[in-house]
């Protein structure tokens, strides 16, 4: 179901949205983005879902600037510049000319440990990307200043076979997270370096993949707007029904898979955090080489039966 918004309503707002920022465009020099805002009539129970949208015209310009984390390359080393350098050449040899900084874990975690430092660093990119083999670890060390104003960087395979494809994918195309904390979203769509039959393409895709990913669908949607960063809102769907038509689907808990990190104090080891909250190393390349750091995640802070009979033995001892 479809919200039967037409090309040549996208049109006309498109047309409108540009008068009232064309000003602003001359003073800085700047095609302004368009964000699709929307509101749904009831709001679903989910937390930072995202959703990916594919763009029939690329959101990339000329002067964005897209800031990459990487993984360091060799962890033993303290010189962060050999992981940029890495990264830098395989970019280079790939065609990829898009990345204007890159930043290795081990510079993240040195130099921008103060949260000031991030509050600056979220700020100075239009755009984030992440190794897809390090972003678990980012929240923890980018924290409110990027995922508090839905500035996190975006997955890219570091290892993809076509890495140039996999880089401008993840560049030119959107995603809009849905809180699930209110009724309201936006998601940039396009911008007006684009011409406006692109513009309009862009648009109605989004709605469409919009619709079909939102729950409840198209009689969840109250209204739709197109605006600018700085622009007022202008309306391109309102809709009249009722709250009580939306369903919403049964949101069922999943259960949570066996999570497997990389630790740096045991040499070739991982981490294993079990659904149950079992957390141990293991020592790749050995059989029955688990430590168990910690048991269950519970009220009791008891040891192992192992330890305890080892620590019963010892006090009998002395």
């Amino acid at each position: 179901m479809s919200l039967g918004v037409k090309k040549t309503e996208v049109k006309q707002i498109t047309e409108a949205l540009k008068k009232l920022t064309k000003t602003s465009d001359e003073l800085l020099d700047e095609a302004a983005d368009i964000n699709l805002q929307f509101t749904v009539k009831k709001i679903p129970k989910l937390t930072n879902k995202t959703i990916k949208i594919k763009l029939p015209h690329g959101l990339h310009k000329k002067n964005t600037e897209v800031c990459l984390f990487v993984k360091d390359v060799n962890k033993k080393s303290r010189e962060h510049e050999l992981s940029s350098d890495h990264f830098q050449d395989l970019l280079k040899s790939k065609g990829v000319t898009c990345i204007s900084e890159i930043i290795p874990l081990k510079s993240l975690k040195l130099e921008y440990k103060p949260y000031e430092a991030k509050r600056n660093l979220s700020q100075n990119y239009d755009m984030y990307l992440a190794d897809s083999r390090i972003v678990r670890l980012l929240p923890s060390l980018l924290g409110k200043s990027f995922y508090g104003r839905k500035r996190q960087p975006v997955q890219v395979n570091l290892e993809a076979k076509d890495l140039k494809t996999e880089i401008t994918n993840a560049v030119n195309n959107t995603r809009c997270i849905i809180t699930g904390r209110g009724p309201v979203s936006m998601v940039r769509v396009a911008h007006f370096d684009l011409k406006t039959p692109h513009i309009v393409d862009n648009v109605m895709s989004a709605l469409e993949q919009l619709v079909s990913a939102i729950p409840g669908g198209a009689v969840n949607i109250r209204n739709v707007y197109l605006k600018t960063k700085d622009s007022m809102a202008l309306p391109l769907y309102v809709s009249m029904g009722s709250i009580e038509e939306v369903n919403l689907p049964n949101t069922k808990k999943t259960r949570k898979e066996l999570v497997v990190d990389e630790i740096t104090t045991v040499e070739e080891g991982k981490v294993e955090i079990t659904p149950t909250g079992f957390v141990t190393v293991v020592k790749e390349g050995q059989t029955g080489g688990k430590i168990t750091l910690r048991g269950k995640r519970s009220g009791k802070k008891g040891l192992t039966s192992k330890k305890k009979k080892m620590k019963l033995n010892k006090t009998k001892k002395t």
